[in-house]
């Protein structure tokens, strides 16, 4: 494996005083498809269309040729030589990523027909440019997490009172227009996963907030429901995204690829939805009912709805990794989605990057991916992971009491430690503007924060 750089001597803004101590207190114009003709007839969605046309991600179709490259990996890796051991806390070490393995699962083909005969039962595909963003956010962050990050320069936002506040649902991960393409547009989209925090089933699964943050003194975003399709005694349907026991998929963290958003399933892999599908209902008056019956389309209340179209699971032969969160390398080609494991007391959690195909997918050998590299991150309780230019960057909650510290480092060397927020989470790094973003998940605690990431 190729030998990793040393890690500069500062963590983004070189800072001698940062204290770890208690705190008392263009637009978008998306290709995609706009199903509604002015006859309010249902065009057929096209197969492939992206969100944007950047001449990176530029249609095609979603699938990489497997054949396009040999197989990397050769003779299985033994489980045992993965297992962390002896580990060095702050202190990365590199291990064979060809331990871990993922396999495609599922008919995509099947999955797009069923979302089509969803959008022709409801009110037809939607381009994010048109979905009604019908809340406001609450500019500025907390006193709290501004005297966590005072010594970088930060900005944020808060949701409206009542997201802020509910405690059903809880923010996990988070991506961006910086992970979708290369060139961001004069639009700046956020994406924030939620999972269904209650104990009541059958569960609401999981919603993405789309945040218009280009201002942010006046951010405006709306709640889109995931959602599995089904067809059940022949008929187009769909459900709330589940574990196999009904528990909702707690998406701890998700990358948007393109027209793909990936959320991360922690004991299997990844679950793919398609954003060039989202859908707008027929209804959203009643908050109990869920898929298509007696002419209705509902979503739990939710207007919109964003489908699975694949799923990406573990090979039966691979060593076993959870996937508590997920982030995007940018700085590499092809692009990585870097995964992480949560462990509450032991350093021993792995961070692990996967290829990116230049049709969405992640690369296939074969029918199944290999993971680029995999790491040891030496670090406890990690939320959030991301990785640029050699420089891997770790969010970990209440390290320091019940706050969170900020990681970034390299194999082999001590890692550089940064205050970060109660609550923190996923990890989504802004390319165009160098910023390094969290969304923190407490209820009255709840904010969308970022600081400045510098070079070493």
């Amino acid at each position: 494996m190729r030998r990793l750089a040393l890690l500069g001597t500062c963590l983004f803004a070189c800072q001698a005083t940062d204290v770890e101590r208690p705190v008392r207190d263009g637009e978008v114009d998306a290709a995609l498809i706009d199903a509604r003709r002015p006859d309010g007839e249902l065009d057929a969605a096209p197969a492939d269309v992206w969100l944007f046309d950047d001449g990176v991600l530029d249609g095609g179709g979603f699938d990489a040729d497997p054949d396009a490259a040999p197989p990397r990996c050769g003779e299985a890796v033994s489980c045992d030589d993965v297992e962390p051991a002896g580990v060095v806390e702050h202190r990365m070490s590199v291990l064979d990523g060809c331990a871990f393995a993922l396999r495609r699962t599922g008919d995509v083909a099947a999955a797009r027909a069923l979302a089509d005969e969803l959008a022709a039962a409801g009110h037809g595909y939607v381009r994010f440019t048109e979905v009604d963003l019908n809340r406001e956010g609450r500019a500025g962050i907390t006193v709290g997490a501004g005297v966590r990050l005072r010594n970088h320069p930060h900005e944020g936002f808060r949701w409206n009172g009542g997201d802020s506040g509910t405690a059903s649902w809880y923010p996990q991960g988070m991506t961006g227009v910086s992970d979708a393409r290369s060139v961001a547009g004069d639009r700046r989209w956020l994406l924030v996963s939620w999972y269904d925090h209650r104990d009541a089933r059958p569960t609401k699964g999981v919603r993405i907030s789309l945040a218009d943050a280009t201002d942010l003194e006046a951010v405006r975003y709306r709640h889109l429901l995931l959602v599995v399709p089904r067809r059940v005694d022949g008929r187009a349907t769909f459900e709330a995204v589940a574990t196999e026991r009904g528990a909702p998929v707690h998406a701890g963290g998700i990358v948007w690829w393109g027209d793909l958003l990936y959320v991360a399933d922690t004991f299997h892999g990844f679950r793919v939805f398609d954003l060039a599908r989202t859908i707008e209902v027929t209804h959203s008056d009643d908050r109990g009912r869920i898929g298509t019956s007696a002419g209705r389309v509902d979503a739990h209340g939710y207007r919109y709805i964003v489908p699975q179209v694949a799923r990406y699971q573990h090979t039966d032969d691979a060593c076993a990794i959870r996937f508590s969160f997920a982030g995007l390398d940018r700085s590499q080609d092809p692009p990585l989605i870097v995964s992480g494991e949560y462990h509450r007391d032991d350093p021993g959690g792995r961070l692990a990057r996967w290829p990116v195909g230049p049709g969405g997918w992640l690369l296939e050998e074969g029918g199944r991916v290999h993971a680029q590299d995999a790491f040891v991150a030496a670090q406890t309780r990690m939320q959030g992971g991301v990785s640029w230019g050699g420089d891997f960057y770790v969010s970990s909650s209440s390290q320091i009491g019940n706050l969170g510290r900020l990681y970034r480092g390299r194999p082999g060397i001590e890692s550089v430690i940064s205050a970060w927020p109660y609550g923190c989470e996923d990890l989504y790094l802004e390319r165009d503007v160098n910023r390094v973003w969290t969304a923190t998940e407490h209820p009255d605690f709840r904010e969308v924060v970022s600081i400045v990431r510098l070079p070493p």
